[in-house]
Parts: structure tokens; C-alpha cells; sequence
């Protein structure tokens, strides 16, 4: 009876004491694109950044509402009329405005990383 009490409790303990593995998420984060002028916007779920637009070259409708939490995290900034930029192979998320460019550079884990995957700098 002890070893299933005692078996549960060292896995919760073991789960919780994890880091976040960086690399595994670096090439989701480095493949992923979007390039919008914004025209709506959402607050959608805290998972998504939830806004439509125009992609500004090919002036085709386009959203960048794929689940993406890192970008998400921006969306406060954003305004109807903002372009957001995210380059494949790149590890910056840029939001355009009238007068002044936002970047913001992928941190996982405390960590800042360079597109190639390795560290930039850590907190």
C-alpha cells in the first residue's frame, strides 16, 4: 500500500522540479512567420494573438493566429494599423509602428537566443 502512495508522490516531485527544454521549442520558434499590417484585433484566448490583417507584400488577407504563445505575449502593444513582422530563421518578433519599431528577441528559460540556436545572453 506505501509504494502507491510513495510512486505518485516521487513523479509529481520529479515533474515539477523539470526545466523548460529550450532547444526542443528553438526550432518551432525559428520556423514560424507572419507578416501583417493589422486591421482587427482580438483578445481571443491568452494562447493565441488572435488579430487579422494584410500580408504587406503580397496585400492577400492573412492572420497569424496560430497558437503561439511568445507572440502572444505582445499583443497589449498592438494596434489596428501596426505591422508585425516575424521572419523564418529568425528569432525576433518586431511590431511596426507610425514612429518606432518594437522587438522583442526570443527568451526561453532566462535565456536569449541567437537564430542558430545558441545563447545570447542570460538573465
Amino acid at each position: 500500500m506505501k509504494k502507491l502512495i510513495v510512486i505518485p508522490f516521487l513523479l509529481l516531485i520529479y515533474s515539477c522540479n523539470q526545466k523548460t527544454n529550450c532547444e526542443a521549442f528553438l526550432l518551432k520558434r525559428e520556423n514560424s512567420e507572419c507578416l501583417m499590417v493589422v486591421e482587427s484585433k482580438d483578445l481571443g484566448t491568452s494562447g493565441n494573438l488572435a488579430m487579422n490583417g494584410r500580408n504587406p507584400v503580397t496585400n492577400e488577407k492573412c492572420d497569424c493566429n496560430e497558437e503561439n504563445r511568445w507572440w502572444a505575449n505582445y499583443r497589449n502593444e498592438i494596434n489596428i494599423g501596426d505591422t508585425i513582422i516575424k521572419r523564418k530563421g529568425e528569432l525576433t518578433f518586431n511590431i511596426h509602428k507610425k514612429d518606432t519599431i518594437i522587438s522583442h528577441e526570443w527568451e526561453c528559460d532566462g535565456k536569449t537566443f541567437h537564430p542558430d540556436g545558441t545563447v545570447k545572453s542570460e538573465l
